[in-house]
């Protein structure tokens, strides 16, 4: 059982089960976008965006372009085999759910006690894109690029306390995180539950992102808003 357990996380700790659980997710998103014809996209994704923008990389699709060459450097430098079993991802994907359950058993109290994150007002199919890109790119920016960051950053600067430096580096991207839903025009009003519920989420993410990686952290992501945003 511990075998096929360790053997189970070896297999899905291969970049190329991130990029195909996380694809569903991708293609609903940016299809959505161009099907509702619509500017109001992730703000991560827009955020991606405008960086290219000042880089003079002018395309709506930018932030795939990002995400596709993080991808190939990701697997390239791992050197992993580019094979998937079915069964395997079929796991991994609930895995994922799984995760998105227990963060949303989790946070069941803090309806009766806290204000919670205000559900985007926009029909069905606007909110579904809007959350599987949320699932993707705040991950990527947040998780991926910010919490590496931060941990490389505090760890070389203390390098004799790299957990405590780590354990720094993931409260802090988890309180970026919360702050960033709060930026903006397309921002949400401010409130204290809402803030903490989000940076507790962030935090959550950032020790499944660390100790699983990036894809069952962004597809968990991306199933927990639309079980939150959706059906609840």
């Amino acid at each position: 059982m511990a075998s096929t357990l360790n053997g189970y996380l070896s297999e899905t700790r291969r970049p190329v089960y991130s990029a195909a659980l996380i694809v569903p997710f991708l293609c609903i998103y940016h299809a959505g976008t161009v099907v509702l014809n619509t500017t109001y996209i992730n703000g991560a994704d827009a955020l991606i965006i405008r960086i290219l923008s000042l880089l003079t990389v002018h395309s709506m699709f930018g932030s795939v372009l990002v995400l596709a060459a993080c991808f190939v450097i990701w697997q390239l430098r791992t050197h992993a085999s580019w094979n998937i079993k079915l069964n395997i991802l079929g796991i991994y994907f609930l895995e994922s759910v799984l995760f998105a359950l227990l963060l949303l058993l989790a946070f069941g109290w803090l309806r009766t006690h806290l204000s919670l994150a205000p559900v985007q007002k926009n029909s069905v199919l606007a909110n579904l894109v809007l959350y599987c890109g949320a699932g993707i790119y705040e991950e990527l920016v947040f998780r991926g690029f910010l919490l590496g960051l931060l941990t490389l950053v505090l760890c070389r600067l203390y390098p004799r306390n790299k957990r405590i430096a780590a354990a720094s580096a993931a409260v802090l991207a988890a309180l970026l995180f919360s702050f960033f839903h709060y930026i903006g025009p397309a921002g949400d009003t401010f409130a204290f539950g809402s803030f903490l519920q989000r940076a507790a989420g962030g935090l959550y993410f950032s020790i499944l992102f660390l100790t699983r990686g990036f894809g069952v952290t962004a597809a968990s992501h991306a199933i927990y808003d639309i079980l939150v945003g959706i059906f609840l």
